[in-house]
């Protein structure tokens, strides 16, 4: 704007004095950004209307007044990036390919030396680097600047990268993260990429000597607070004085310090970084030089697939074979094998130098502790994958492997359980059943039967469905997450082979697991009703069946109702039981003989009623306590003599 435009403004009392400056700078062909509207170009100003024209990008000709334009637009010299972009878009992607670290010089020097990845990316793509090259040409340009040290280049992508106004080495930039860093981890970072950078280095000591001394200092001091992260700085420190040829003379003191200042040091290994965990097995020998062997063993029912199968190579090196092998056969045949356990046994089967110790696992036991171990995952393990059901499915050969030499017998319990297994889907069930049928074909029969037996419908009154519902509530809401607590704390107290707490909890678990899957079943395949649909001409279900006992002459009363109900003291009976299925479709009249107790009982059926016409009566039907197998009694209840 001129100054006489300004000043007309300013008499006018549409502008104030500290609106000068800005007003200088705007004018047509001005480039501006708005907090909301974004990158845009002044196009006019309306003198009259006191009032510029400005171009926004999707918002042409946008009308606003001078005093607002002075305080909300920032004007952009010609050289920042949207401008050039604007003005020579053709320029700014030649840069793009010819030379992008002096492109980067420009999009960081518009946004005051320093922005991060996301606003590059917004700044140049796809108007000058087309979204579908970008990370091709973006990676690119972070490997020239990283060259060049006027650039620093953050660890972490949510950090800014930074145009430096001097040239600075990456050593020195690596110093002072490690001068700052408010934690040992921090400090650990830093430390780790001037490790990659040494061989770049014109004089190690120099940079090195001031990061060892201070990380041994760091040793001595937080040992117990973080050791995971002192063990850490032990190996890198070791490093870093390796390559200046300096020897570190109490290192194996200080790794057996941070040791046995951990009470579980499965958890110890499992916070190291995979590549670090094995470096840590050695010393667990020499720190612990009588009981090493038995606390390795007890770390595989914590550790992770990959940690097991180092800790078991390990030990078969130093000579524990043997002692492995027993360890592994109890783990399975008494099912303490954790998920990841089992997962590393069935993924070394085929690995010749472990074929001592894998072969002689291969067998029924091992099936039966995997399927225990996927069904105890589903209810106790928050996971997003179950990778041991993942590999049964996806590998093909093991059940053959597990199955092939096993006697028929304890194969067809494996089928029975596949059947009634709640974590496996129905179509991958039927791949694994078509396994085994693979080699033992006779299992074909069992699974005919068995899809016939899943389609039965058990009739049950709704008052004992519901109590079997709210079994089954109360089991997986309070009973099983209890008992996996008590598990966890029983195993944190060491050593589980004499340790009594953890063997009972494991009992219980197998307990209410198979009573899990008993209840899963009943509820799956029961209809609930409420007898109103029970006939007079002949006994049936939701029957009163008045009996003359021509044994014992005498007359009895029994309720026959749903697989579930049973009352002692009302004669109400389960339709399942010996009694009541001698009596079904007998019609008054006629007679029936059964065995209770060894005794034999002859009687006649005097009367037929309805349960619902007696039921005020009699009473509501009653949910016996469940068997131990869950099975119906063949006992029935003790009659109601009339």
């Amino acid at each position: 704007m001129t100054d006489d435009q300004i000043q007309a403004l300013l008499d006018d009392g549409k502008a104030e004095a500290r609106h000068v400056e800005a007003l200088k700078k705007l004018g047509a062909g001005t480039y501006c950004i708005h907090r909301s509207w974004g990158f845009g170009k002044v196009a006019s100003f309306d003198a009259i209307m006191a009032k510029f024209q400005i171009d926004f990008k999707g918002r042409p000709g946008h009308s606003m007044e001078a005093r607002y334009a002075a305080e909300s637009l920032e004007i952009l010299p010609a050289e920042h990036i949207l401008v050039q972009k604007a003005a020579n878009l053709d320029t700014v992607k030649r840069l793009a390919v010819e030379q992008p670290v002096q492109l980067m010089r420009v999009v960081l020097a518009s946004y005051g030396g320093q922005t991060t990845a996301d606003a590059i990316a917004v700044a140049l793509s796809p108007e000058v680097v087309a979204t579908a090259d970008w990370k091709k040409w973006w990676d690119s340009a972070k490997r020239a600047m990283k060259k060049d040290p006027h650039f620093g280049i953050p660890a972490k992508k949510t950090e800014p990268f930074v145009l430096r106004d001097k040239p600075q080495r990456p050593e020195e930039e690596m110093l002072r993260a490690f001068a700052s860093a408010a934690s040992l981890k921090q400090k650990l970072q830093a430390a780790e990429q001037l490790l990659r950078i040494a061989d770049h280095l014109t004089d190690v000591p120099a940079v090195f000597g001031p990061v060892i001394r201070a990380l041994s200092d760091d040793i001595k001091s937080v040992p117990r607070r973080d050791p995971t992260a002192t063990l850490e700085a032990i190996w890198v420190r070791d490093e870093l004085a390796g390559l200046c040829g300096h020897q570190t003379p109490h290192t194996v003191e200080q790794i057996h310090e941070v040791i046995r200042s951990v009470r579980h040091l499965g958890e110890l290994l499992q916070s190291l970084p995979s590549a670090k965990q094995k470096r840590l097995l050695p010393h667990l020998r020499t720190a612990y030089p009588d009981t090493w062997h038995d606390t390795l063993r007890q770390i595989l029912l914590s550790a992770d697939a990959k940690l097991a199968g180092d800790v078991i190579e390990f030990l078969i090196v130093e000579g524990q074979a043997d002692a492995v092998r027993v360890f592994l056969d109890r783990a399975v045949r008494e099912q303490t094998a954790t998920s990841d356990l089992l997962l590393w046994i069935c993924r070394s089967r085929n690995q010749q130098s472990l074929a001592e110790t894998v072969m002689p696992l291969l067998n029924v036991r091992l099936a039966a502790a995997i399927l225990q171990a996927i069904q105890r995952d589903q209810t106790e393990v928050a996971r997003k994958k179950n990778l041991l059901l993942e590999h049964l499915i996806g590998d093909h050969a093991l059940l053959g492997d597990l199955l092939r030499e096993s006697d028929i017998e304890d194969v067809r319990d494996i089928a029975r359980k596949l059947l009634l297994h709640p974590a496996v889907g129905e179509m991958d069930r039927r791949s694994l059943l078509a396994r085994i049928i693979k080699v033992h074909p006779p299992i074909q029969a069992l699974l005919t039967s068995g899809a016939e037996v899943r389609q039965q419908t058990t009739t049950v009154s709704w008052e004992s469905l519901e109590q079997r519902k709210a079994e089954y509530d109360e089991l997986i809401a309070k009973r099983i997450p209890a008992n996996t607590r008590d598990i966890a704390i029983a195993r944190s107290y060491g050593d589980l082979r004499e340790n009594f707490e953890f063997k009972a909890a494991k009992e219980m678990q197998k307990v209410l697991m198979a009573r899990k899957g008993e209840l899963e079943l009943m509820l799956t395949n029961s209809r609930g009703t409420d007898f109103a649909d029970a006939k007079t001409d002949a006994a049936g279900i939701g029957a009163v069946v008045t009996l003359a006992d021509l044994t014992e002459n005498k007359s009895v009363r029994y309720a026959i109702l749903g697989a579930w109900d049973s009352d002692v003291e009302r004669g109400i009976i389960s339709y399942q039981t010996t009694l009541a299925q001698a009596l079904l479709n007998k019609k008054a009249g006629e007679e029936a003989d059964f065995e209770i107790g060894g005794h034999r009982h002859h009687v006649r059926v005097e009367k037929i009623e309805r349960y619902v016409d007696l039921k005020s009566e009699i009473g509501p039907p009653c949910l016996p306590k469940p068997a131990a197998g869950g099975e119906p009694s063949n006992a029935p209840a003790a009659p109601a003599s009339n």
